[in-house]
């Protein structure tokens, strides 16, 4: 079986949605793919945590940006800053100013080599770490060592 227990029980758990998982087995080239996933997921190393909600994903990263990008002016975040970031259906993304949290909430595991796509939304995780872009192509790659803006302009 491709699909983790724990993707499973979040399956089951109410967090069911029109989304794509693919997994590619280990013996074969072909995708195997779960026709409903949830609205968030997270990286098998934890240390990531996304969660689509409306027209916007929201990726966390506990590490934090690394490295840490400046404020666009003092006192511009009163909050904790640069923990990931937010992308619109249609925008850009922005890096997070955030009072809250979604890590530790309980999603499926979205494991190495697999694809998570939500509502024109979509995901990569790999080991070297996560990208993520809307249907514009904006998007966002994140990992312990580096964050890199992803924009097709």
């Amino acid at each position: 079986m491709v699909y983790s227990q724990k993707l499973i029980v979040g399956l089951l758990s109410g967090l069911m949605t029109s989304t794509t998982v693919v997994a590619l087995t280990g013996n074969s080239a072909t995708p195997v793919v779960a026709q409903s996933a949830s609205t968030g997921f997270v990286t098998p190393s934890g240390n990531i945590s996304c969660l689509r909600y409306e027209k916007t994903l929201r990726c966390e990263i506990k590490s934090g940006l690394n490295p840490k990008p400046p404020q666009p002016y003092s006192g511009y975040c009163e909050f904790d800053w640069g923990l990931g970031f937010s992308l619109n259906s249609d925008g850009k993304p922005k890096i997070l100013c955030i009072s809250d949290t979604i890590a530790g909430g309980n999603y499926p595991t979205l494991s190495y080599g697999s694809t998570w796509k939500n509502a024109g939304f979509k995901c990569v995780s790999q080991k070297a770490g996560l990208t993520c872009t809307n249907a514009s192509g904006q998007g966002f790659f994140l990992s312990r060592e580096r964050w890199k803006v992803l924009t097709n302009r």
